[in-house]
């Protein structure tokens, strides 16, 4: 198992961190250290292959070996005698700080001596943690739960600008619907928030779940030391939930908004449309009276009756004009 796609780190004791060898990785199994070390293999888009592989070394469960083929799973935590599996999500933004993010799915395996993620696609939160641990694993934390602590968290930040992202799109919605620029497109990226928010909460309110199952130490790894940066950890997503339900009624108020701006502007056409209708009614009831064909009418015969017709109208036309513009109907 030599391919680029698998990284595997060795923490000793005293928290010096080095690289495991290809030449190693068969025997990755033989390199967890219980007692005061560990191993962490991180593994990106992973074949077949190397499930298999990674199954055999680390004595993954099948049932949980059947979750990672399948993928697509739902954020919880898994307890199997000594081996703990957490599923959590990354958001990913688009590339050159397109509008758009994608939630990728991760695996977290911790057991005795060992933690194992498993990936698909890019993670900045996941990469930034990596770097750190290389870097200086003390930073990190030189134990199996203050690992797991660390990816969680980094993954659980990087929703934070996601979120802000989002009230700003929201912002610029709410200005162009109240300034009446609101149309087809505007619904559509409402509406399209909206969905973005709701995929949000359906990874997020199961992950705030696993951060307190986490917090309960259900997960026998976790020591005494790490349980405050697990209350850090449940806060985060506490804090994430809350601006995720604020957003949702924004783009709640929003959509009301837009309503409410549509209907007015209906009711606007309405009025003119009525008010042109009163005002073209007038001439069109007099003509419609002297247009009968009776013969005893005196005003038929009458040398100004024509010019006198139209005058009327005219007078009446410009009076309920006046009436309906003064009452901003015009």
């Amino acid at each position: 198992m030599t391919d680029s796609n698998l990284l595997a780190l060795s923490c000793g004791p005293t928290g010096e961190v080095h690289v495991v060898e290809d030449g190693e990785l068969e025997r990755i199994g033989e390199l967890r250290q219980p007692e005061g070390g560990f191993v962490w293999v991180n593994v990106v888009d992973p074949t077949p292959p190397q499930l298999d592989h990674l199954a055999r070394e680390f004595m993954l469960h099948p049932l949980a070996l059947e979750d990672l083929q399948k993928r697509r799973q739902r954020p919880k935590v898994d307890n199997y005698p000594d081996q703990h599996v957490i599923v959590a999500y990354d958001v990913a933004f688009e590339p050159r700080g397109g509008p758009g993010f994608e939630l990728r799915e991760i695996h977290l395996f911790a057991g005795p001596g060992y933690v194992l993620t498993v990936r698909w696609g890019q993670s900045d939160a996941l990469d930034g943690v990596v770097a750190r641990f290389r870097k200086r694993a003390d930073a990190i934390g030189r134990s199996v739960g203050g690992l797991l602590y660390a990816i969680l968290d980094a993954v659980v930040d990087n929703y934070f600008p996601l979120l802000d992202r989002l009230n700003e799109q929201i912002d610029e919605l709410e200005e162009a619907i109240v300034a009446g620029r609101s149309g087809a497109q505007t619904l559509r990226e409402v509406l399209a928030i909206k969905r973005e928010l709701l995929d949000l909460r359906r990874v997020l309110a199961p992950m705030r779940d696993v951060a307190n199952a986490l917090l309960r130490r259900d997960v026998k790894l976790i020591d005494d030391e790490a349980v405050p940066y697990y209350q850090d950890l449940y806060d985060h997503l506490v804090r994430v939930l809350d601006q995720l339900d604020l957003d949702r009624d924004l783009v709640a108020s929003a959509l009301d908004a837009n309503m409410s701006m549509t209907a007015n502007t209906l009711n606007g056409v309405m009025k003119r449309l009525t008010a042109y209708t009163v005002v073209l009614m007038v001439p069109t009831l007099i003509a419609g009276i002297y247009g009968m064909n009776f013969h005893n009418m005196p005003e038929l015969s009458w040398p100004f009756g024509y010019v006198s017709a139209l005058a009327v109208m005219a007078l009446l036309m410009i009076g309920i004009a006046a009436y309906f513009r003064a009452r901003d109907w015009f």
